[in-house]
């Protein structure tokens, strides 16, 4: 809370969470997990809404559940009042962009859509059923309007397993609902003392955890653990990963309501407001905190001087764009630049990060380190030429994020496989899915030779 205290019954709320998850824990395993998810009733996922590893977290759980049995997936980021515009997208009616603009996500939500948007098309793919079970604002926030939230969520959840018997109840949730005297509790007393309900509790990223994990040198090697009979905690990020993920949210919204503000008042001969979103700022930090990591020294062997990222609607970056590449790589720019993918041009130090996440703005402070080290100044856009330059400078970039944000995950074969199941039935391009099955195919020929060491030729 950054207007001062919090409520006494708000910090009564929150001290039956901190309580949860003091208590003694074991080392698990994500088999363990899934195991226990399998076997359960209702799963109840924590969410942090702000944190893209977050959900990321929960769509590689998915991705991993038995297609025997069918799943209802149950989101807090969506009202029960917008269940007609999820089941218009579940058939097909309406895109993501118009569930997006008639469910009101961004006056009634806010939170990034780009973070949730893979959970709904993997829904999709997999044919899910999807419900909204939040509440609109009850008003201030006080223990009282949690604990209102949480009831008005259980009576949802009770009517959602009443209608779809046999199902996986799958809730992503804000993590401190996940109390076992808060949400779990509620639904519990919706079901009645009769009820056999078997529910799992999936907490995420606890800094208790963390630096306990942290003291027993564990912290880069455990990612499950469990709290007792039914609750785990799942370490995906550092704690400072997930506060950074927070103060990106919270200069974007600052800058957007300001903009919103100012764009209407009559005084606008100050065209530049010292609260405006930086994106060039967090940057800059990520560079310095890597290059230290590295024992590069700021100012010595790498000066940030000529250092410029630019944010999804920041309309200076088609200006330098169009008047600091060469025509060939203008073209490849322009291409990024609408389909909101991130780039980092090494002549002129322009980069763009229209996703603001901590694991993409590191991964643009790992290009542009790399390419201070190196004296790079040419974009490795040139293919099948520039194909393996671009492969390590990739690699590199990737590292650097690793250092900001160690918990970072790479793909697995597993979510290739997904991402060509959804390419094919969400009528994504061809060429989208002959990459995906291409990418595949080569990660399946290298953990051959890597396990057999027998080479296998590409099937594809």
């Amino acid at each position: 809370r950054l207007g001062g205290a919090e409520p006494k019954d708000v910090r009564d709320y929150t001290s039956l969470y901190e309580k949860d998850l003091r208590k003694p824990w074991v080392v698990s395993s994500k088999p363990e997990l899934l195991s226990a998810i399998e076997h359960a009733d209702i799963v109840y996922g924590g969410d942090f809404h702000a944190l893209a590893q977050a959900q990321r977290t929960h769509l590689r759980i998915l991705r991993s559940l038995s297609d025997e049995r069918p799943i209802v997936l149950a989101l807090e980021c969506f009202s029960a009042k917008s269940q007609r515009h999820l089941d218009a997208y579940m058939a097909g009616e309406i895109d993501l962009e118009e569930l997006r603009r008639k469910s009101k996500w961004d006056e009634q939500w806010g939170f990034p859509w780009d973070n949730y948007k893979p959970l709904f098309e993997l829904a999709k793919a997999k044919r899910f059923k999807v419900c909204g079970i939040n509440t609109p604002s009850l008003g201030e926030r006080t223990g009282a309007e949690l604990h209102q939230r949480d009831e008005n969520a259980a009576q949802s959840l009770k009517q959602i397993a009443r209608r779809n018997p046999g199902a996986l109840l799958y809730v992503i949730f804000g993590d401190l609902h996940l109390a076992k005297a808060h949400l779990p509790q509620s639904v519990r007393e919706q079901f009645g003392p009769r009820s056999s309900l078997q529910d799992v509790i999936v907490h995420l990223n606890s800094e208790r955890i963390y630096f306990e994990l942290a003291a027993q040198n564990l912290e880069l090697t455990t990612d499950v653990v469990k709290l007792g009979e039914n609750s785990f905690c799942i370490q995906s990020s550092p704690p400072w990963v997930k506060w950074q993920s927070y103060l990106f949210f919270l200069d974007r919204s600052d800058a957007s309501a300001e903009f919103t503000e100012d764009y209407f008042d009559d005084d606008d001969n100050d065209l530049e407001d010292e609260n405006e979103f930086d994106a060039t700022d967090h940057v800059a930090a990520l560079v310095k905190l890597a290059a230290s990591d590295l024992g590069l020294k700021i100012g010595a062997e790498i000066k940030i001087d000529d250092l410029s990222v630019y944010g999804e609607n920041d309309e200076r970056i088609w200006k330098d764009v169009q008047s600091k590449t060469a025509a060939r790589d203008r073209e490849v720019a322009v291409a990024l630049l609408k389909s909101a993918k991130s780039f980092f041009l090494p002549r002129g130090g322009i980069a763009y990060l229209p996703r603001a996440s901590v694991n993409h703005a590191a991964s643009l402070a790992g290009f542009y380190l790399h390419a201070k080290i190196s004296g790079r100044k040419r974009n490795l856009w040139k293919m099948p030429s520039d194909f393996r330059a671009l492969i390590w400078t990739e690699a590199v970039a990737y590292f650097i994020s690793k250092l900001v944000n160690h918990g970072r995950k790479a793909e697995t074969l597993t979510d290739l496989r997904t991402q060509i199941l959804m390419a094919s039935r969400t009528g994504a391009a061809e060429s989208n899915g002959e990459a995906l099955r291409l990418v595949l195919d080569m990660s399946m020929s290298e953990l051959i030779q890597l396990r057999q060491g027998r080479k296998r030729a590409l099937q594809v």
